[in-house]
């Protein structure tokens, strides 16, 4: 089963999502270039080669690759299984997108002790917002333990440095990293899981800052549609079920014989 991700018109900040074409692309070797390359190869300000590419590719806290304003201390180099591909659009760059109504998890990336790893030292609000009602659910504080059941298309969010907000289907502040996934947009498979990386200086539509993208991440899965198990009952369960039935059944044909 997969997700079909959805771009939803934006009604908050005045903008669209792109209409561009969109892929899963490989990730390249990381060689920290300049502006209007890659946006996971981004030049980053804090530190250099501290870019989100550095990072989840385990260069960022190495020997020669130090990171500025850390936070938490000391995680670094990411240590969890590295990420293969990219969510892009026509031009190589970042992809706008939105999320289908469903049961999700959060989780902290390996090695990480906080919400998000929070490596740039701000500390602004973010989380996801529900497109429908827009109530915002923070992720800043914690991420919530097991699954998460999110009945409306929904995109994530983050309040940026200069005190707006930016939106994940309408702003190019967000980046969707997966493990092998290569198919046309909207292959996001059940069960997978994938990492969000955030960053939070406005970078504009056509400007640039650090735009390293580290400032926040994570990793998201899709579990399945809403209203929908996602565990297999246990064997124990299904026996006695079954049984209840059996019983059920004998009930009733007792009752037709003796009526």
């Amino acid at each position: 089963m997969k997700q079909h991700l959805v771009l939803v018109a934006a009604a908050l900040v005045g903008a669209t999502a792109s209409a561009e074409a969109q892929s899963w692309a490989a990730i390249g070797t990381p060689n920290n270039v300049s502006a209007g390359q890659q946006f996971w190869d981004n030049t980053s300000s804090d530190g250099m080669h501290c870019n989100v590419g550095y990072v989840l590719t385990g260069v960022a806290g190495t020997a020669g690759n130090a990171c500025a304003n850390q936070r938490p201390g000391g995680w670094l180099p990411y240590t969890g299984t590295t990420p293969t591909t990219y969510l892009e659009s026509a031009g190589g760059g970042f992809q706008a997108f939105a999320l289908t109504a469903g049961v999700y998890e959060f989780s902290l990336l390996a090695g990480t002790s906080s919400s998000g790893g929070d490596i740039a030292g701000a500390n602004q609000d973010w989380g996801y917002i529900d497109l429908t009602t827009l109530a915002m659910t923070s992720l800043n504080g914690g991420i919530p333990n097991g699954q998460v059941t999110i009945a409306d298309p929904w995109a994530f969010y983050i309040q940026l440095t200069n005190g707006n907000y930016a939106y994940s289907n309408a702003d190019n502040q967000f980046a969707v990293f997966g493990f092998g996934s290569t198919g046309a947009f909207g292959g996001f498979d059940a069960g997978s899981s994938y990492i969000l990386g955030i960053e939070d200086i406005y970078t504009g539509y056509n400007g640039h800052s650090d735009a390293d993208y580290q400032d926040e991440l994570m990793r998201f899965s899709y579990d399945g549609p809403p209203g929908i198990p996602t565990e297999t009952p246990e064997p124990g369960t299904m026996t006695l079920l079954a049984t209840g039935l059996i019983g059920l059944s004998a009930a009733a044909r007792r009752r037709r014989k003796s009526a």
